[in-house]
Protein backbone atom coordinates (compact mmCIF):
# COMPACT_ATOMS: atom_id res chain seq x y z
CA UNK A 1 0.00 0.00 0.00
CA UNK A 2 3.21 2.46 1.15
CA UNK A 3 4.39 1.80 -2.59
CA UNK A 4 1.28 2.48 -4.39
CA UNK A 5 1.38 6.09 -2.82
CA UNK A 6 4.61 7.00 -3.16
CA UNK A 7 4.23 6.02 -7.07
CA UNK A 8 1.04 8.36 -7.29
CA UNK A 9 3.42 11.24 -5.15
CA UNK A 10 5.99 10.78 -8.16
CA UNK A 11 3.04 10.82 -10.97
CA UNK A 12 1.75 14.11 -9.64
CA UNK A 13 5.00 15.64 -9.04
CA UNK A 14 6.27 14.56 -12.45
CA UNK A 15 3.00 16.04 -14.36
CA UNK A 16 2.73 19.18 -12.33
CA UNK A 17 6.88 19.92 -13.71
CA UNK A 18 6.02 18.71 -16.94
CA UNK A 19 3.07 21.61 -17.01
CA UNK A 20 4.94 23.72 -15.72
CA UNK A 21 7.80 23.36 -17.71
CA UNK A 22 5.42 23.48 -21.08
CA UNK A 23 3.79 27.08 -19.47
CA UNK A 24 7.51 28.21 -18.93
CA UNK A 25 8.60 27.75 -22.75
CA UNK A 26 5.34 29.38 -23.97
CA UNK A 27 5.60 32.76 -21.57
CA UNK A 28 9.80 32.64 -22.89
CA UNK A 29 9.03 32.29 -26.44
CA UNK A 30 5.87 34.90 -26.63
CA UNK A 31 3.34 32.62 -27.63
CA UNK A 32 -0.14 33.57 -28.07
CA UNK A 33 -3.30 31.76 -28.61
CA UNK A 34 -6.44 32.60 -30.43
CA UNK A 35 -6.87 36.12 -31.70
CA UNK A 36 -4.47 39.44 -30.75
CA UNK A 37 -5.63 41.93 -28.95
CA UNK A 38 -5.60 45.48 -30.62
CA UNK A 39 -5.69 47.09 -34.14
CA UNK A 40 -2.83 46.33 -36.67
CA UNK A 41 -0.38 49.28 -37.43
CA UNK A 42 2.38 49.60 -40.48
CA UNK A 43 5.37 51.42 -40.64
CA UNK A 44 7.72 51.43 -43.46
CA UNK A 45 11.57 51.73 -42.44
CA UNK A 46 14.63 52.03 -44.63
CA UNK A 47 16.51 49.55 -42.97
CA UNK A 48 15.04 47.07 -40.17
CA UNK A 49 18.77 45.97 -39.12
CA UNK A 50 18.59 43.59 -36.00
CA UNK A 51 14.63 43.71 -35.70
CA UNK A 52 12.92 40.73 -34.90
CA UNK A 53 9.49 39.43 -34.92
CA UNK A 54 8.25 39.92 -31.60
CA UNK A 55 10.50 42.84 -30.40
CA UNK A 56 8.77 45.24 -28.62
CA UNK A 57 7.08 48.34 -29.68
CA UNK A 58 6.51 51.13 -27.66
CA UNK A 59 4.44 54.23 -26.78
CA UNK A 60 6.36 57.01 -25.22
CA UNK A 61 8.42 54.72 -23.56
CA UNK A 62 6.23 52.16 -23.08
CA UNK A 63 5.47 49.04 -23.96
CA UNK A 64 2.66 48.82 -25.87
CA UNK A 65 2.76 45.78 -28.05
CA UNK A 66 5.44 43.64 -30.11
CA UNK A 67 6.33 43.74 -33.61
CA UNK A 68 3.96 40.25 -35.62
CA UNK A 69 5.98 41.05 -39.21
CA UNK A 70 8.98 42.41 -40.43
CA UNK A 71 8.75 41.97 -44.57
CA UNK A 72 10.73 43.17 -47.65
CA UNK A 73 8.22 45.43 -49.89
CA UNK A 74 9.20 47.79 -52.16
CA UNK A 75 12.91 47.96 -51.21
CA UNK A 76 11.58 48.98 -47.54
CA UNK A 77 11.48 46.69 -44.56
CA UNK A 78 7.57 46.70 -43.37
CA UNK A 79 7.10 46.38 -40.17
CA UNK A 80 3.28 45.29 -39.08
CA UNK A 81 2.47 45.22 -35.37
CA UNK A 82 -0.31 45.73 -32.77
CA UNK A 83 -1.02 48.28 -30.18
CA UNK A 84 -4.50 48.25 -27.84
CA UNK A 85 -7.57 49.81 -28.58
CA UNK A 86 -7.47 52.39 -25.80
CA UNK A 87 -3.96 53.60 -27.30
CA UNK A 88 -4.16 56.46 -29.35
CA UNK A 89 -2.02 57.74 -32.26
CA UNK A 90 -2.07 60.71 -34.20
CA UNK A 91 -1.19 61.19 -37.91
CA UNK A 92 1.97 63.11 -36.96
CA UNK A 93 3.30 60.16 -35.24
CA UNK A 94 6.51 59.39 -35.97
CA UNK A 95 8.00 56.12 -35.55
CA UNK A 96 12.36 55.08 -34.70
CA UNK A 97 14.39 52.13 -34.63
CA UNK A 98 16.13 52.11 -31.19
CA UNK A 99 18.07 49.76 -28.86
CA UNK A 100 18.63 48.63 -25.34
CA UNK A 101 22.26 49.55 -24.73
CA UNK A 102 25.28 50.03 -26.87
CA UNK A 103 24.42 46.62 -28.81
CA UNK A 104 21.11 45.93 -26.72
CA UNK A 105 18.19 44.06 -28.57
CA UNK A 106 16.09 46.68 -31.00
CA UNK A 107 12.61 47.30 -30.45
CA UNK A 108 10.60 50.16 -32.30
CA UNK A 109 9.73 53.64 -30.13
CA UNK A 110 6.98 55.63 -31.32
CA UNK A 111 5.86 59.24 -30.36
CA UNK A 112 1.78 59.71 -30.15
CA UNK A 113 1.96 63.04 -32.33
CA UNK A 114 -0.54 65.56 -31.56
CA UNK A 115 -3.74 65.22 -30.16
CA UNK A 116 -5.03 67.93 -32.78
CA UNK A 117 -4.49 65.96 -35.62
CA UNK A 118 -6.39 63.41 -37.16
CA UNK A 119 -6.47 59.64 -35.55
CA UNK A 120 -4.60 56.51 -37.42
CA UNK A 121 -6.60 54.22 -38.46
CA UNK A 122 -5.83 50.50 -38.31
CA UNK A 123 -4.17 49.05 -40.76
CA UNK A 124 -2.54 52.81 -40.86
CA UNK A 125 0.74 53.66 -42.05
CA UNK A 126 3.16 55.63 -39.11
CA UNK A 127 6.22 57.50 -40.61
CA UNK A 128 9.58 56.80 -39.91
CA UNK A 129 11.40 59.24 -37.85
CA UNK A 130 15.21 60.00 -38.24
CA UNK A 131 16.90 56.70 -39.88
CA UNK A 132 18.33 54.33 -37.09
CA UNK A 133 21.89 54.80 -37.10
CA UNK A 134 23.40 51.94 -38.67
CA UNK A 135 26.67 50.65 -36.17
CA UNK A 136 28.76 49.42 -39.25
CA UNK A 137 28.93 53.10 -40.93
CA UNK A 138 29.56 54.33 -37.82
CA UNK A 139 32.56 52.20 -36.77
CA UNK A 140 34.16 52.69 -40.16
CA UNK A 141 33.93 56.31 -39.95
CA UNK A 142 35.77 55.96 -36.51
CA UNK A 143 38.03 54.30 -38.24
CA UNK A 144 38.53 56.77 -41.26
CA UNK A 145 38.42 59.47 -38.66
CA UNK A 146 41.39 57.59 -36.90
CA UNK A 147 43.43 57.47 -40.09
CA UNK A 148 42.49 61.30 -40.41
CA UNK A 149 44.43 61.92 -37.13
CA UNK A 150 47.33 59.75 -38.36
CA UNK A 151 48.15 61.45 -41.26
CA UNK A 152 48.03 64.77 -39.40
CA UNK A 153 50.25 64.18 -36.62
CA UNK A 154 53.09 62.04 -38.51
CA UNK A 155 54.23 64.85 -39.94
CA UNK A 156 54.51 66.61 -36.49
CA UNK A 157 56.12 64.12 -35.27
CA UNK A 158 58.87 64.44 -37.97
CA UNK A 159 59.30 68.24 -37.08
CA UNK A 160 59.68 67.03 -33.54
CA UNK A 161 61.87 65.20 -34.35
CA UNK A 162 64.26 67.33 -36.27
CA UNK A 163 64.15 70.26 -33.72
CA UNK A 164 65.51 67.17 -31.35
Amino acid sequence: MKRKSTDMWVGIFVVVGIILLILMTLKIEKFQFGKRFGYPLNIYFNSAAGLAQNSQVRVAGVRVGDVENVALENGKAKVTFRIPPHIILYKDAKAYLKSEGFLGEKYVEITPGTPGNPKVEPNGVIEQGAPPADLEEFLSSVQSIGEDIKDVVKPLGDVLKSVD
